[in-house]
C-alpha cells in the first residue's frame, strides 16, 4: 500500500515539475516578444515614376514631354533583387506618333536600386 502511494506521489511531483517548466518557457517567450517580423519593403511610387519619366523624356514618340501623371507602374512592388516589371507612359501623340512608351524596370539589389531602360 505504501509503494502505491509513493509511486503516485512521484508521478504527481514529476507532472508538476513538467507543468512548471512549460509555464516558465511560455512566460519567457511571451515576454521576449517572439521572433521579430520585418515589414515588407515596397518601392516608392513617386520616385519610381520620376525614374521612368527621366528615361522617357527624350523619346520622339511624344508631341510634348509627358508628366509624372502620365506614368503608370504596378502598385506596391516589393523590393526583391532581380524582379522585373514594365511601366506604361501615356502622353500626347499625333497621327504619326503614338504618344505611348513601355519602360522596363529591374530591381538590381535588395536596397531598391533600379535599372531603367
Amino acid at each position: 500500500m505504501t509503494d502505491q502511494r509513493s509511486f503516485a506521489r512521484t508521478v504527481i511531483a514529476l507532472s508538476l515539475a513538467v507543468i512548471a517548466c512549460c509555464a516558465l518557457t511560455f512566460t519567457i517567450m511571451l515576454l521576449a516578444g517572439g521572433p521579430a517580423v520585418q515589414p515588407q519593403r515596397v518601392l516608392d511610387q513617386d520616385a519610381l515614376a520620376r525614374a521612368v519619366l527621366n528615361n522617357v523624356k527624350t523619346s520622339a514618340d511624344f508631341v510634348k514631354p509627358p508628366t509624372i501623371d502620365d506614368v503608370s507602374c504596378p502598385a506596391s512592388i516589393s523590393v526583391e533583387a532581380g524582379r522585373e516589371f514594365e511601366c506604361d507612359v501615356v502622353g500626347v501623340g499625333d497621327g504619326h506618333r503614338s504618344g505611348r512608351a513601355w519602360v522596363k524596370v529591374k530591381i538590381k539589389d535588395d536596397q531598391g536600386d533600379l535599372s531603367v531602360g
